[in-house]
């Protein structure tokens, strides 16, 4: 795995993370990233939102591993907007678990036509490289400059986050290994 370095970093702005950000930062295995918007119909309604990307994971799961589980892909989603100003949006990355048997372009493609299908809105899904890790981390955890509306389902005041099972228990195991070769 290769070390990612601050000095791809803006560090201005280091203290204007979440602090999952640390975590984040060990997966080794990250596919896609991608940004999805919504019509004005959805911009008030979170739930609605909400089961249009789990609807979106939950056909990517279907569609390469064969079961329609929310938790069978390694998933990270970022909520932003905000009820007077900046429209409500998603940001997310997807891991590599369980997809090792197709391509980051395959499931771009998949997702994009899905999206168009779901979300009937503009979307942007790419294949993550190495020079998008230390970017594309630092996106998804940084704060917003004023409090987010209060939410039931997303982590945070500052920065509206949420991750799929899988990804939380990859983030453990690669903790708990770190931890033991330090010892």
């Amino acid at each position: 795995m290769t070390k990612i370095t601050d000095e791809k970093r803006d560090l201005r702005f280091q203290d204007k993370h979440d602090p999952i950000y640390a975590s984040l930062d060990l997966i080794p295995n990250w596919m896609t990233y991608g940004h999805l918007s919504f019509t004005d119909e959805f911009q008030r309604d979170e739930i609605v939102r909400l089961k249009k990307f789990h609807l979106l994971i939950r056909d990517l799961a279907k569609r390469f591993t064969g079961a329609r589980d929310l938790d069978a892909i390694g998933w990270f989603l970022k909520q932003e907007g905000q009820w007077s100003g900046k429209r409500f949006h998603f940001h997310f990355a997807i891991t590599k678990d369980n997809l090792e048997h197709t391509t980051p372009e395959t499931v771009c493609r998949y997702l994009v036509r899905q999206w168009q299908k779901i979300g009937k809105s503009v979307c942007e899904i790419v294949p993550w490289n190495e020079t998008k890790t230390a970017k594309g981390i630092w996106y998804l955890t940084q704060n917003e400059e004023t409090p987010l509306h209060n939410s039931r389902y997303f982590h945070g005041e500052f920065c509206h986050w949420k991750m799929s099972t899988l990804l939380r228990t990859r983030i453990l195991e690669i903790a708990n290994r770190k931890e033991n070769y330090e010892k």
